[in-house]
């Protein structure tokens, strides 16, 4: 969300990175809830357009690039894994826990 202040990224590139910087933040804390976790696979999708977005966007910098391109990736890393299951149950709930 800070690449235009960090990194000196403009325009396109500046505004899509804030965007997405605050959709991933939120589709995160909002997968913090055992049966949404589901949504943390919306974050590979904002991690691909992270690595992407450098080679389609006007704007970025060489740095703020190359910082999107591994944010994307330590991105789409950190939303793979499960996490562990707590013991509690939500009944019908429980099937959309993955």
């Amino acid at each position: 969300m800070l690449s235009r202040a960090i990194f000196g990224n403009e325009a396109a590139m500046a505004n899509s990175d804030h965007l997405l910087g605050a959709l991933v933040l939120t589709t995160a804390v909002i997968a913090w809830a055992e049966v949404a976790r589901p949504l943390r696979f919306l974050n590979i999708l904002f991690g691909l357009w992270l690595i992407v977005a450098p080679w389609v966007l006007d704007g970025g910098t060489v740095a703020g690039s190359l910082v999107c391109i591994l944010a994307g990736i330590a991105l789409i890393a950190l939303s793979l894994p499960r996490g562990k299951r707590s013991k509690e149950h939500y009944r019908s709930w429980d099937r959309f826990i993955v």
